[in-house]
């Protein structure tokens, strides 16, 4: 029986010593039989001795020719011993831990022939040290349920020079299985969403998990991967709210039915310029949007966006149940200032202003991925105006792919 362990030690695999398993290849060192003799075993191990700048993900590879492995042993500089797996033929051992960055590594293997002649063979190397780090931050929490929009996302602490690299580390797995796609937001952001039909998202009830594999993933110009990171949620009950320009009502449906009905303020429209020079929207974006987050009391400020305080636009309030649409801040909130308004005029800035009780039946039953449709505004919704990931059509979506 084969030794297993951390060390990897074999025990001499076969008919070694055996002079009946001798006589039967033929061998005969007293030259009886005629046969043909059997051959040394050799070795050859991957990284070659003296490699340099080995990437810790990469495989060590010890590989017997002639014969079967007895031993092989990969140690770092301070005799820790790295696991590996033998194949079942006993000439293949291959490690089965990344190695570290900036690390030497020894190997030592022993192989015998079917004669039992031994043969040794040693390697050493040391892997890279990388000149910078990148983390990533997968953004869906771990065990939690989202609305049918929530795109997978990842974001990375700094900007990735080869993102076919980066993305050849990700992987995402879903029960029941759906293809889908990643597509770079930016040069940290990417995210991942499955192939629907316009105006579909995902299946309630699907799992999804997403690993990033990045330790060891040489991502361009230095940058090496940190660490690997994972994360599973589950997909809940479809809530899509649909709200349009025209009738300033919001319907939201619940898995196709429709259970609530609540009249808003938006956008009054128009453009203001910013202190940069720059035109800042006043309408209620159209396109499709997906819950952000939420917060009880939102502090609002329009310098958060570049406009002067004694700009006659200018405001800073305190704003109660705020469900976040999109990064620069439309939102779903209470609004009691102008309640009478609501299903008949636009007056905001460009949020859904809503009565205290919609914003707060809004925050208590709306949830991070649930969807927000808008229609009938020039402004629109972008791929990086929050998760905007579902205004991209397939095609379109799939180009956004490092590996298209």
């Amino acid at each position: 029986m084969l030794a297993t362990g951390v060390t990897a030690m074999l025990l001499a695999g076969c008919n070694g010593g055996s002079d009946k398993a001798a006589g039967k290849s033929g061998s005969g060192s007293d030259g009886g039989g005629g046969g043909k003799p059997v051959p040394a075993a050799t070795l050859s191990i991957t990284p070659a001795t003296g490699t340099k700048k080995v990437s810790p993900g990469d495989h060590v590879v010890v590989t017997a020719a002639h014969g079967t492995l007895s031993s092989v042993a990969l140690t770092n500089a301070a005799g820790k011993e790295v696991k590996g797996t033998l194949s079942s033929d006993k000439t293949t051992w291959t490690s089965a831990e990344k190695l570290g960055y900036g690390k030497t590594y020894k190997v030592a293997a022993t192989a015998a022939n079917p004669d039992g002649k031994k043969v040794n063979a040693a390697s050493s190397f040391s892997t890279v040290t990388p000149g910078n780090y990148t983390l990533p931050y997968i953004q869906n929490a771990n065990g939690k349920t989202y609305g049918v929009g929530e795109p997978v996302m990842v974001h990375f602490d700094e900007p990735i020079p080869d993102k076919a690299a980066a993305e050849k580390s990700l992987k995402v797995t879903t029960s029941p299985s759906v293809e889908g796609s990643w597509h770079w937001i930016s040069a940290q952001d990417v995210h991942w969403r499955p192939k629907t039909d316009a105006g579909k998202y995902w299946t309630p009830g699907t799992k999804v998990t997403v690993s990033a594999d990045v330790y060891g993933v040489n991502m361009g110009k230095g940058l090496w991967g940190q660490e690997d990171r994972a994360a599973s949620f589950t997909i809940g009950s479809s809530i899509v709210a649909i709200a349009d320009n025209k009738s300033l009502h919001m319907k939201v449906y619940k898995d196709g039915k429709q259970i609530r009905d609540m009249p808003f303020s938006g956008g009054k429209g128009g453009y203001i310029q910013d202190k940069y020079g720059n035109n800042v929207s006043l309408w209620t974006p159209s396109g499709t949007m997906v819950v952000m987050d939420q917060e009880k009391r939102v502090h609002m400020t329009s310098s958060s966006w570049g406009i002067a305080k004694n700009n006659p636009q200018a405001y800073d309030v305190y704003v109660n149940w705020g469900t976040r649409l999109t990064g620069d801040g439309i939102y779903l909130h209470a609004a009691p200032w102008n309640v009478g308004l609501h299903g008949k005029q636009n007056d905001s800035h460009g949020c859904f202003n809503l009565s205290d009780q919609d914003a707060k039946w809004a925050y208590d039953n709306l949830r991070p991925g649930d969807v927000v449709i808008m229609s009938g505004t020039p402004d629109k919704v972008t791929v990086d105006r929050g998760y905007g990931d579902w205004n991209l059509s397939w095609d379109k979506w799939v180009q956004g792919s490092a590996l298209k």
